[in-house]
């Protein structure tokens, strides 16, 4: 004599999550789906084409000033002949932030900028702007800066 069993007690190879679907399972409960750190929960705004495409090109513009600010640097301590640990003692930065800024893995905080811009004899002003026009003049990217209107 066989026992009868019933469609619960045993979940079918075509039907694996039988026993969930009964609404006492975790099927559709908050542990099925992603958690709230990885998925926005309100519903994404419309944006127009031309706002995704500026945010683009931002992006582009900002690992590129990055990028260059890094070169800049770079060079700025080569042409003096020095080494990352003679800028070291002359800015009081560590040599492995130094050099983790002039490979560009990391960007300087204002603080440390303004130290290694003192040590160089070169105002902040003057780097910034030195790279950005270095930037501009050879971005095939966009040429005007995002938030400014071409003339």
């Amino acid at each position: 004599m066989t026992a009868a069993t019933s469609p619960n007690d045993s979940a079918s190879p075509s039907e694996p999550h039988a026993a969930a679907t009964s609404g006492t399972g975790p099927v559709g409960s908050k542990a099925d789906s992603p958690s709230s750190s990885t998925r926005n929960s309100s519903p994404e705004p419309a944006t127009e084409q031309g706002t995704e495409d500026a945010d683009d090109r931002g992006e582009t513009y900002a690992i590129r000033f990055k990028t260059d600010l890094a070169r800049s640097l770079f060079s700025l301590r080569e042409e003096r002949g020095w080494s990352v640990y003679d800028l070291e003692l002359r800015t009081g930065v560590s040599r492995s932030t130094l050099s983790r800024i002039e490979r560009a893995v990391t960007e300087p905080t204002v603080t440390v900028l303004v130290k290694v811009c003192l040590a160089y004899g070169c105002p902040v002003s003057h780097l910034l702007a030195e790279v950005e026009s270095q930037l501009l003049g050879h971005s095939s990217v966009f040429v005007t800066p995002p938030g400014q209107s071409a003339t």
